[in-house]
């Protein structure tokens, strides 16, 4: 079908437009009269396949021109606004999001970077005809590849020999293209190579040898299986970029895919936030779990309000790859390394308010189960926590050669959520260097700001950045400690303890920066309330000691919680109406 969606449009008007195309056409999840309700994403979750009615809606709203760029035919200018557009298909099933979604979207970034022209036409035709990809990144040396397994390419006349087992891939079966990473010797450079080669749903690709599909605990609609080969001939034409050049071309697309698959994932945590409120609202005032107990009003208040931090951090991750390009690589490390941490942790402490109910896998609070079984999934992939880490790590061993104040401050428009006027990202260049921290910059800034702030909820946001900012000061000197070791030798094992340090020093900065920047606008994220109590719970997790209740902060943001489950929308940083 044509819809308004279909425009090729980045301002913010279209994409909240779309994404209320989206939420219309998906409907009220927790309606069982809906064929696209929980209890439809239940059962085809049972079966182990995606919802058919949900994809047919997908392919009817053109969800794949999400992924290709304006110039080519798509909608694909904005990479927060991406992210944004898909998690309305997050917030129903995550699986659906990744084996429809995100998939075809990690393989195609490398195309619009370093494929010719006519793999840039025929991958836009490909993915705005309803056609899917998958794909096989390399594994950093510091990522989670247990299985060890690659592929190797060696040169055959006209093209090359593809040989070797890829374990693990989503989606592989259904792709009419796939994107491929193989060690090619002699090549040069990494001598690691990218390819372009027909999927097993093509005619060209149907005799590739398909391993037996993986069952999975989470995203159990998505197919999960290997690929294998003997000596299958590929063709030059199938290259993409030079030969050798495979490793820089992945390195390159990490600021695209490490920070918008967790961004997307807010969804999957706002479902489950949703669902435990109608619980805890369904219970009288002398049930444990009401919102009469201090412990659910608690664990509420908690989670929406890492939700928010997590929002923040997506937020600067996304728009840095067109405001700070050199910066967007550690900036998405922070996100890939954070988030999963946090919003697993979150739907943790939501387990504890729904206790047995948590375990269910059918009824009203069975989308629970499944967003706590599909989140810690999402976290994984080639660029995971470990090579995060390591891209933190290396952060820290640069910081000291940068001035005192980090360098220049962050951009306005960084912190702005519904700001559409970014530059383009240019995808055909390289990453450049950093030439500061901006984000951390921004950190001394916005704690000015927030020093002038009257009241109690003024006071503790007074506290808490200042505790953030010293914070911030002796990760410096800690910085400049660890860069002096022998040449050669292991980094200290203190430099993970620093990379988390680190991590929620900079989403400390992504929330002040947000509420900086909203100031004067009269809305929510104006309110000191908000980010009162994510400093709050961020200087907690640096120190313990830190931690301190704020109880009209509490208040606040639990009526502000209650107003949006009434109102039915997202506990992000956008109050999106959601299913209507």
């Amino acid at each position: 079908m044509t819809t308004v969606a279909n425009r090729a449009d980045s301002s913010e008007a279209a994409v909240q437009e779309r994404i209320a195309q989206l939420e219309h056409d998906f409907g009220d999840l927790d309606d069982p009269g809906n064929p696209m309700g929980a209890e439809q994403f239940l059962a085809a979750d049972e079966r182990g396949r995606l919802l058919p009615a949900a994809e047919r809606l997908l392919d009817g709203f053109g969800l794949n021109a999400e992924f290709v760029p304006r110039e080519l035919g798509g909608r694909l200018d904005r990479i927060d606004a991406l992210s944004r557009v898909l998690r309305a298909v997050f917030r129903r099933d995550a699986a659906l999001g990744l084996g429809y979604g995100l998939n075809s979207y990690m393989a195609s970034v490398i195309i619009w970077a370093d494929g010719t022209p006519d793999q840039r036409r025929d991958t836009a035709e490909l993915l705005l005809g309803g056609g899917r990809m998958a794909c096989a990144y390399p594994e950093p040396a510091q990522g989670n590849d247990f299985l060890a397994n690659r592929l190797s390419a060696r040169p055959d006349g006209d093209g090359y020999l593809l040989s070797g087992r890829k374990e693990a891939l989503n989606g592989v079966a259904s792709a009419q293209s796939l994107l491929l990473f193989a060690h090619t010797p002699g090549a040069g450079e990494g001598e690691l190579s990218a390819f372009l080669m027909p999927g097993p749903d093509s005619p060209a690709g149907a005799n590739l040898g398909l391993t037996p599909r993986r069952r999975t605990v989470g995203i159990r609609g998505c197919a999960v299986q290997g690929l294998e080969f003997d000596g299958h001939h590929v063709t030059r034409e199938m290259l993409v970029g030079a030969a050798g050049a495979g490793a820089r071309l992945a390195e390159r697309a990490f600021p695209l895919t490490r920070s918008t698959g967790l961004s997307m994932a807010l969804g999957c945590a706002d479902t489950a936030l949703r669902t435990t409120t109608a619980f805890a609202r369904s219970h009288r005032s002398r049930s444990r779990a009401s919102l009469h107990t201090a412990r659910t009003r608690t664990a509420l208040v908690d989670a929406f309000t890492d939700l928010l931090i997590c929002d923040c951090v997506s937020l600067v991750a996304t728009r840095s790859v067109h405001l700070l390009p050199g910066e967007s690589r550690t900036l998405g490390a922070v996100a890939k390394y954070l988030l999963p941490t946090v919003l697993n942790e979150a739907i943790y402490d939501l387990s504890i308010v729904l206790g047995a109910e948590s375990y269910a896998r059918t009824g009203s609070y069975g989308i629970f189960q499944k967003a706590a079984r599909d989140l810690p999934m999402i976290g994984l992939g080639s660029a995971g926590t470990a090579a995060s880490r390591a891209v933190i790590i290396a952060q820290l061993l640069w910081l000291p050669e940068l001035p005192a104040s980090c360098g220049a401050e962050a951009p306005a428009a960084l912190f702005r959520p519904f700001d559409a006027d970014l530059p383009p990202y240019r995808r055909e260049e390289l990453v450049p260097a950093p030439e500061g921290d901006a984000l951390l910059a921004s950190l001394a800034h916005s704690a000015r700001y927030a020093s002038v702030v009257s009241g109690p909820l003024g006071e503790a946001l007074a506290e808490a950045a200042a505790a953030l900012t010293e914070q911030l000061r002796g990760l410096l000197d800690s910085c400049a400690a660890l860069t002096d070791h022998p040449a050669g030798r292991p980094v200290s094992p203190r430099a993970y303890a620093m990379a988390d340090r680190y991590a929620l020093i900079a989403a400390g900065a992504a929330c002040l920066g947000v509420w900086r920047h909203q100031r004067g606008t009269g809305g929510f994220l104006a309110d000191p309330a908000w980010v009162a109590m994510a400093l709050t719970r961020i200087a907690g997790r640096l120190d313990q000691s830190a931690a301190r209740p704020l109880p009209l902060g509490e208040e606040r943001l639990l009526t502000e919680l209650l107003h949006r489950f009434d109102d039915a929308r997202s506990y992000d940083l956008y109050a999106t109406a959601i299913g209507s």
